[in-house]
C-alpha cells in the first residue's frame, strides 16, 4: 500500500481512538489527540524504513528480499512499537510530564496497533507479506486491493472538519481533490466508478461539517472497512470464477496459484496471473478479467490497467515477450499472452545462480527466457517494460549477482523447486 494511504488511514484511526475513549486526567485533549496522531501516522509507515538497509545493500535483489521484510512481521511490528512508546516516554519525561496509568496504556496501544495497521493494509495487495517470521516464512496475499487505492482516499474525507488544524484540513483537501480529478481524467477509471468515489467523498466529507465528530468518524471507518470487505468478497468471487475457466481451457494443466491485482477504484476489473503446471510444462498466463462483462467487458478492463513505459494488454512489449494464447478472449476474460518452459527449468537455474534462488525467494510468477549464453528470470507481477525491470535478472557463465543480505522468506513457488 502506498504511504499516503497508510498516513491517512493511520490518522482517522488514531483521530477515532481519541475521540472515543475517556478522557485524560493529566494529558490536554490537544496533548492526547498529538500522541493519538503522531504515533499513529508515524508508526503506520515506520515498517517501511527496511529501505535504509535494503538501500545501503545497493541491489534490486536485496531490495526485493528485504522491502515488506523482518520489519513488515509480527516480531518486527513489535520491535518498532517499543520504539515508539520508549520516544514519546522520553518526550515526556523531559517535558517532565507525568502520565497516569491510562495514558500510558492508551500510548502502549497505539504504539502496538500502528505497525500492525501497516502490515494489515499492505497485505490486502499482490505484493505479499510474511507476518508470522520466525514460526512461518510463507508469503501470504490478499490479492484483493490495488496498492494506490483512491476509494481509501475518499474515507479520510470523515476528518475534513473534525481535526482542529487547519494545515491537516487543507492537506487533507489537496489528497481528495487529487482523488477525485485522478479518477476523472486518469483513463484507469470508469465514470460510473468515478461518480460513485465523488459521491462516497462529497458525503464523508458532509457527515464531517454536520455530524456529530464521533458519527463522522464512524462513517469513515465503517466506508473504509466496508470497501476493503467489498474488494476481497469480489476477488474471491473473481478468483473462483477464473479457476472454473482454466479448468476448462487447460484440462491438462494443474493451477498452482492465481494472482489477481484489481483496478484502482474499479471492484470488477482486475489482471489475472495463472501460474499452471502440466507434466511437462510450467506456464505463466497473463489475462484480464470483468465480473460483470455485460457492463465493463474485459477488453475494457484491459484499456483501463494503469500501464507504465512501453506496456501494452497484449504483453508484446514486455521482457518475457509472451506468445499468444491458444484461446478465444470472451466478454468475461481477454488474454494476454503466455509463456511456458520445461517444468524442472526454474529449478535447475535456482541450482546453478545464486541470483536466481534468491529471486524465486520473491517471485510469485517466475518466468524465464534464454539470453544470449545465459538466462533472464523475473516476475511476471512487474513485467512492465522491454528493459530489465525491478523483479528481473540477468545470469550466465560470467554473471551472477548474489545479493548482500540473505533472506529466510520460503520461495512462493517452492512447488516448482523440485528437480525430478
Amino acid at each position: 500500500m502506498d504511504n499516503l494511504t497508510h498516513t491517512l488511514i493511520s490518522v482517522l484511526v488514531g483521530e477515532t481512538l481519541h475521540r472515543t475513549l475517556p478522557p485524560s486526567s493529566v494529558l490536554s485533549d490537544r496533548a492526547r489527540r498529538g500522541v493519538a496522531i503522531t504515533v499513529m501516522a508515524v508508526g503506520g509507515n515506520l515498517p517501511d524504513a527496511d529501505v535504509i538497509y535494503t538501500g545501503w545493500a545497493g541491489s534490486t535483489l536485496d531490495y526485493l528480499l528485504h522491502h515488506r521484510g523482518h520489519t513488515h512481521t509480527v516480531v518486527g511490528a513489535l520491535g518498532l512499537s517499543v520504539l515508539l512508546f520508549g520516544a514519546v516516554w522520553l518526550w515526556w519525561r523531559r517535558r517532565k510530564v507525568k502520565p497516569a496509568p491510562a495514558d500510558l496504556g492508551f500510548l502502549a496501544g497505539v504504539s502496538v496497533l500502528a505497525p500492525l495497521l501497516h502490515i494489515g493494509l499492505d497485505f490486502t495487495n499482490s505484493y505479499g507479506v510474511h507476518p508470522f517470521w520466525p514460526l512461518n516464512d510463507r508469503w501470504f496475499y490478499g490479492d484483493a486491493v490495488f496498492i494506490v487505492e483512491p476509494l481509501l482516499w475518499a474515507c479520510s474525507a470523515a476528518l475534513l472538519f473534525v481535526l482542529p488544524s487547519r494545515t491537516a484540513r487543507v492537506l487533507i483537501g489537496l489528497v481528495l481533490t487529487a482523488g477525485i480529478v485522478l479518477s476523472w481524467f486518469s483513463g484507469f477509471v470508469p465514470a460510473t466508478l468515478a461518480a460513485l468515489l465523488t459521491l462516497l467523498t462529497a458525503g464523508l466529507a458532509a457527515l464531517s461539517r454536520f455530524a456529530p465528530a464521533r458519527v463522522a468518524l464512524a462513517g469513515g471507518i465503517v466506508a473504509w472497512l466496508a470497501l476493503t470487505a467489498t474488494f476481497v468478497v469480489t476477488s474471491r468471487t473473481a478468483e473462483s470464477r477464473i479457476e472454473a475457466l482454466l479448468a476448462q481451457n487447460f484440462p491438462a494443466s494443474t493451477t498452482l496459484d492465481v494472482v489477481l491485482t484489481p483496478m484502482p477504484a474499479d471492484p470488477v476489473c482486475r489482471e489475472v496471473l495463472a501460474i499452471q503446471r502440466s507434466k511437462e510444462a510450467y506456464s505463466v498466463r497473463r489475462a484480464f478479467h470483468s465480473l460483470a462483462p455485460g457492463w465493463i467487458s474485459a477488453d475494457r478492463c484491459a484499456e483501463l490497467y494503469p500501464s507504465t513505459g512501453a506496456y501494452q494488454a497484449t504483453g508484446a512489449e514486455t521482457t518475457a515477450r509472451l506468445d499468444p494464447v491458444a484461446q478465444p478472449s470472451t466478454d468475461e476474460i481477454l488474454w494476454a499472452g503466455e509463456l511456458s518452459v520445461p517444468a524442472d527449468l526454474l529449478a535447475r537455474l535456482a541450482s546453478e545462480y545464486c541470483a536466481v534462488d534468491a529471486l524465486l525467494q520473491f517471485a510469485r510468477a517466475p518466468w524465464a527466457i534464454p539470453d544470449s549464453d545465459g538466462w533472464i528470470v523475473g516476475d511476471l507481477r512487474y513485467d512492465r517494460e522491454p528493459e530489465l525491470g525491478m523483479a528481473e535478472v540477468r545470469v550466465g557463465p560470467s554473471q551472477d549477482e548474489c545479493p548482500q543480505l540473505s533472506a529466510p522468506w520460503t520461495p512462493p513457488r517452492e512447488d516448482l523447486l523440485t528437480v525430478d
